[in-house]
């Protein structure tokens, strides 16, 4: 069975890209083109996995994120972030609890630098999808 990434990119070249990438490796790709709407997208795509740009603007990708994760209906969902912002281990282990503030908050399920290694991304995102099962 094909497995469902949803992409949450303000950007629509980004959007474009990751797309065809994993279009191209055997995915199935939807979007939420307003970040305000996420969490009604997410309940009606049911996705395996959404890649969640960090910096967007009307909502940032962190104010999405927790919203996520406190939901108990999407918080099993894994979630990768995506950011031009820094590299992932200062992310994960500076920035994130920063930005978030909220330690009951689990850290992301993975952290996609931009630009974007191809490679990278396919790994990651299959890896996620197969702990999913």
């Amino acid at each position: 069975m094909t497995k469902k990434i949803m992409i949450i990119d303000d950007e629509p070249d980004i959007r474009t890209y990751l797309m065809a990438i994993l279009e191209d490796n055997g995915f199935s790709v939807c979007t939420v083109l307003d970040n305000t709407e996420v969490k009604k997208g997410v309940l009606s795509e049911k996705p395996d996995l959404i890649i969640l740009d960090i910096m967007m603007p009307q909502r940032s990708g962190i104010s999405i994120y927790k919203e996520l994760r406190t939901c108990s209906a999407l918080n099993a969902i894994p979630v990768a972030l995506i950011s031009g912002m820094m590299p992932e281990k200062d992310f994960i282990e500076k920035e994130f609890p920063a930005l978030v503030d909220d330690k009951s908050v689990s850290p992301p399920d993975g952290y996609i630098e931009k630009p974007v290694q191809v490679e990278k991304l396919v790994a990651l995102v299959t890896q996620l999808v197969e702990e999913r099962g």
